[in-house]
């Protein structure tokens, strides 16, 4: 079985994952593998410039991953051909994203109810690239059937999957209910690959305990660390034993990483990427759905930047946070 290059992922997320949030994560150290946006594969064959910016990876992000959706095994093949010749470790199907304008194109969480598709999506794939080959997956489309689910991983096993990133919720639930772990735990059970489990990770503690309770090879960490870009090294520190105390300077990663985006992203781009970065960052303020509001209103960064400035010279106190060692450990024991 092949060794994943770290205990910890980052979740490939459509308007999230930007070079800017990548760079910040990347800044505060740990082991973590870095993903990128969610990429249309027909996008990508036709060299459309509106990708390029997407597609961008600097050196110090490897081990990287692309993550790819689409439903042409051909046209999923040839993008999975051109982003490995880019440099990356890794290329991702996505079998999870049940948003309503994947899911009506068949692609994403659709394809777990349409399994020879999905094959022969993996089976190009894997005949077309020489590097790591994974899925990222729901526990199925309409419902979580535990045989089914496990089917269906063996099926992706045997076309060459190298792993496989489960989010432990049907398509159609979205993220509403709670991540059903033992699903997590059942595909390693039955598998000779690695499993990597995504869903519902708020914390260090609950990184390390879902490796423990679990047996995964990896946890995969989305929304929260858009919130906290920090969590991968905390996850680090926790697993490891040591660390310390932290003092991490909200205010001015927030500023920055809206720098960082419009910096290295078409301006055509920044409201959308300022938006969903602000949407999960202000949760750290305490007024946080009032900075929220205020910044949505602005369509440029600079409006963006204008607002957390005000906010945070109204609200000196939360401009920075102290994360001590026991705050990391406390729902270590959680469920």
């Amino acid at each position: 079985m092949m060794a994943l290059p770290s205990r910890f992922f980052c979740a490939p997320m459509a308007e999230l994952t930007t070079p800017a949030l990548r760079e910040t994560i990347k800044g505060f150290g740990g082991e973590v593998v870095l993903c990128s946006e969610m990429l249309s594969a027909a996008a990508i064959v036709a060299r459309s410039r509106h990708n390029e910016p997407l597609i961008l990876k600097r050196d110090f992000e490897e081990p990287f991953v692309y993550q790819i959706v689409g439903t042409e095994a051909a046209v999923m093949a040839d993008a999975a051909r051109m982003l490995q010749d880019r440099g990356c470790w890794a290329v991702d199907i996505n079998m999870g994203c049940s948003a309503p304008d994947i899911a009506k194109t068949g692609a994403g969480a659709r394809l777990l109810g349409n399994p020879e598709r999905a094959r022969e999506i993996v089976r190009a794939c894997r005949g077309a690239v020489s590097i790591t080959l994974s899925v990222k997956m729901r526990a199925g489309y309409d419902s979580s059937d535990p045989v089914r689910l496990v089917e269906f991983a063996r099926m992706l096993e045997s076309e060459g999957v190298d792993h496989i990133t489960l989010h432990p919720r049907h398509g159609r639930l979205g993220f509403r209910r709670k991540a059903d772990w033992k699903l997590v735990a059942l595909l390693k059970k039955s598998l000779g690959i690695p499993v990597i489990g995504n869903g519902d990770i708020t914390s260090p503690a609950g990184a390390v305990a879902r490796l423990r309770e679990t047996g995964c090879d990896a946890v995969m960490i989305g929304r929260e660390a858009v919130k906290s870009p920090w969590i991968f090294m905390l996850c680090t520190e926790l697993l490891a034993g040591v660390g310390g105390a932290h003092t991490i300077d909200v205010r001015d990663i927030f500023i920055t990483v809206l720098h960082k985006l419009r910096d290295s992203l078409p301006a055509h781009l920044h409201k959308s990427r300022g938006h969903r970065f602000a949407f999960y960052f202000s949760k750290n303020a305490y007024f946080g759905h009032e900075l929220f509001t205020r910044i949505r209103k602005e369509p440029e960064i600079d409006g963006m930047i204008a607002r957390v400035r005000e906010y945070y010279d109204a609200h000196p106190d939360e401009a920075t946070l102290v994360i001590r060692p026991a705050e990391i450990r406390e729902d270590e024991d959680a469920s």
